[in-house]
């Protein structure tokens, strides 16, 4: 067998050592290296070309911003940070994952043995995910969309999980200023990050966007987001709700909600984005906005961190077209004005 080749980067003894013993007791992963810092990091990732590293966020001499972005400079290589659940902790992460790293985990709160189980699960989990992955490279130059000279009543809904940040804020980029939709989002998070996400996509000066609150309105220019570890829908009266039922597919939030539930309430008005992520959430909801008679768009593999959830929705005959993310703005805005054949 195989095994996965794992550098571990770590400022804190104690959470090198629970990395490394959850790690080694995988029997296809193993790891070849211990870092104590960003700048050994960056000269054992060079040396060792492992297959994957996980990369703490916050360490003395070169943190994990400065590190990332010398590794994916010198070397690129599958980077899974290991982020603290606070405000400054969420936004480096973030940060991060928009700046080439492919996914992060969250440090266990305390030493319990369920704190640990849970990091234990997340964190071998997506070691197998992202090494599956190709690769990280540049982004292509981003398509910018026109400013639309139409009115329009399309409701936008996007669903995305591994890779979405960097996604997202591809997106987010290329969208015309105050463009007057309302937006939904999904991204599959959990709690205490989608906060500095919204704030990072809102940084762009496009469509400002914010955490959902239960009982909001769907609001033409703006974009809402669903709080990480809470599902979103909409009610019958149009509003958002916002709910902690079971996990579905094995996340929460879940975008199947949502699209569901806008494909009752808006019906062909449904404009949607599955985006980069593992899984079939979204493929459910896809169906349902393309049987109402709205339209749902994939991105295609070339630009997908993982295309497992375009992937799904495409083989299951939901997807309209699918476009690589820095086009993807572009196709929305053209759909939603009346001018998809204007589109690349």
């Amino acid at each position: 067998m195989t095994k996965t080749r794992v550098l571990v980067v770590d400022d804190s003894p104690l959470i090198r050592q629970v990395l490394v013993d959850i790690l080694n007791g995988e029997p296809d992963i193993e790891v070849v290296g211990i870092a104590r810092d960003g700048v050994e990091g960056v000269a054992m990732a060079q040396s060792l070309k492992p297959d994957v590293m996980t990369l703490d966020v916050e360490m003395p001499k070169m943190n994990g911003l400065a590190a990332l972005a010398q590794i994916m400079g010198t070397s690129p290589t599958r980077v899974v940070m290991v982020a603290t659940k606070t405000s400054a902790g969420a936004g480096a992460t973030i940060e991060a994952l928009e700046k080439g790293a492919m996914d992060f985990v969250c440090k266990p709160r305390n030493g319990s043995f369920m704190a640990l189980r849970e990091v234990h699960e997340d964190l071998v989990t997506k070691i197998r995910q992202v090494t599956r992955s190709p690769l990280p490279t540049k982004a292509r130059t981003p398509v910018r969309a026109a400013t639309p000279t139409k009115v329009t009543d399309k409701v936008i809904l996007i669903a995305t999980s591994t890779g979405g940040p960097k996604a997202l804020a591809c997106l987010f980029e290329t969208l015309p200023a105050k463009w007057n939709v309302p937006i939904l989002i999904v991204q599959h998070m959990p709690v205490g990050f989608t906060a500095s996400l919204a704030e990072r996509l809102t940084s762009f000066g496009t469509v400002p966007v914010r955490e959902a609150a239960d009982g909001d309105d769907v609001v033409p220019g703006l974009a809402q987001i669903a709080p990480g570890g809470l599902h979103m829908r909409l009610s019958d009266s149009g509003k958002v709700e916002l709910f902690d039922g079971p996990a579905l597919h094995g996340v929460r939030p879940a975008a199947d909600h949502l699209f569901e539930s806008a494909a009752s309430k808006f019906g062909p008005r449904c404009l949607g984005a599955v985006l980069t992520g593992m899984g079939k959430d979204g493929v459910a909801g896809a169906l349902a906005i393309k049987a109402v008679g709205g339209t749902v768009f994939g991105e295609s593999e070339s630009s997908c961190t993982i295309y497992g959830m375009p992937r799904a929705a495409r083989e299951a005959g939901a997807i309209a077209g699918e476009y690589p993310i820095h086009e993807m703005g572009h196709a929305l805005v053209a759909m939603a004005s009346g001018r998809l054949s204007r589109v690349a």
